[in-house]
């Protein structure tokens, strides 16, 4: 009885070992989002009954990708959709915040502020802007301490979609985005 034990636990290892073996040779990166549990649920007279459970992990911030361009601390907040990373402005992909003097500024803003101001800070481009904006300033989902700011600042209703983007914008079918950008 112990053998089976041991060989099923043994087979599982070698197919997990497998896949993982391949994706690094093929040059992928992994994101692993769901884990597997196995658990005895019963035992009867010559056997014992275990089930497989696969349990799906929360990653808070969505990024499963290696699109990370820059990454350094939040060093400014200029207002709710723009900040600074190690001196480098960025725009929030896609988000629109009041700007000063209008009302929700100072929501907007001190909400960035805190979730992003001294954290680390890391920036996907967009690749559907890459030159940046009017200003200069660099276009993307800024991830503060692995959060999705983007996302967060849409999720609290600081922000509005700026849809004339939506056509561009790599991020267009995020789940923040969908609703606003068909």
């Amino acid at each position: 009885m112990w053998m089976q034990k041991i060989s099923t636990y043994y087979a599982l290892g070698i197919v997990f070992v497998f896949f993982i073996s391949q994706l690094v040779v093929s040059g992928h990166s992994i994101s692993i989002d769901k884990v597997y549990s196995i658990s005895k649920i019963s035992q009867g007279e010559n056997e014992e009954i275990y089930k497989i459970q696969d349990i799906v992990a929360q990653n808070q911030n969505g990024n499963t990708s290696d699109d990370i361009e820059l990454e350094g601390i939040v060093t400014k907040v200029i207002d709710g959709d723009t900040l600074d990373i190690n001196g480098t402005r960025i725009r929030l992909a896609l988000v629109d915040t009041p700007e000063r003097g209008q009302a929700g500024y100072d929501k907007a803003k001190n909400f960035v502020e805190s979730l992003c101001l001294g954290k680390k800070g890391e920036l996907d481009v967009d690749n559907g802007q890459r030159r940046g904006d009017r200003y200069g300033r660099e276009i993307g989902v800024v991830y503060c301490d692995g959060v999705n700011t983007n996302a967060k600042i849409m999720a609290n209703k600081m922000a509005r979609i700026l849809t004339e983007f939506c056509d561009i914008s790599e991020f267009s079918k995020e789940n923040w985005t969908a609703s606003q950008c068909q």
